[in-house]
């Protein structure tokens, strides 16, 4: 179950919401999958990186409109993206759920379209009302600490390309696309674990 205080986050405030994802439990048909460890911001017709720039809207990311609490599942170059709806309906914001450390150690879900892949995620889940879907989110682990770095594969060519909106846990071997220098223990990422 989500706290009040999540629910609200989500509401009015993206970034704070990509941030608080960080060691939130990812569960599908009662089972855990793994903690998140890794997330991206899309802001909304203002960020010229989100599906909703200039407001955008078509049947590909009409789920991206509802309110806070749904899932926003969209294919790209064949991989499933799965992410998180943000703000009141129909303004259009997001959190992609980039990465997971799994239970077992393996690093199976280390990207958007491995962790969809392995945890068999597909569009089914677009537009699902997070409290009623098979696929939830729940409290978890707190960061050692969260560190940040503009998003991965972004195209467009102006400021949103280079604004720091990736946010992971720090020295996590679990995170996308990082340097495998200086990474750390799983457990050491954590606070109290």
């Amino acid at each position: 179950m989500l706290t009040k205080e999540f629910q609200r986050l989500m509401m009015t405030d993206t970034v704070a919401t990509a941030e608080a994802l960080l060691g939130m439990e990812l569960w599908l048909d009662g089972e855990l999958l793994g903690w998140i460890v890794e997330t991206e911001a899309y802001l909304g017709k203002e960020d010229s990186a989100c599906h909703s720039a200039s407001g955008r809207r078509t049947p590909k990311n009409e789920a991206m409109y509802l309110a806070a609490g749904h899932w926003y599942v969209y294919q790209i170059y064949g991989h499933q993206m799965l992410n998180l709806v943000t703000k009141p309906e129909n303004r259009a914001e997001a959190v992609l759920i980039r990465a997971l450390e799994l239970p077992n150690g393996q690093v199976l879900a280390n990207g958007p379209g491995k962790l969809t892949r392995w945890a068999g995620i597909d569009k089914v889940f677009n537009g699902d009302e997070l409290i009623k879907s098979r696929l939830q989110i729940r409290a978890g682990r707190k960061p050692g600490q969260i560190s940040r770095r503009p998003r991965i594969g972004v195209t467009c060519r102006d400021k949103w390309r280079s604004e720091p909106l990736c946010f992971y846990v720090a020295g996590n071997r679990h995170v996308s696309k990082i340097a495998k220098k200086g990474l750390l223990d799983d457990l050491a990422t954590w606070e109290n674990v």
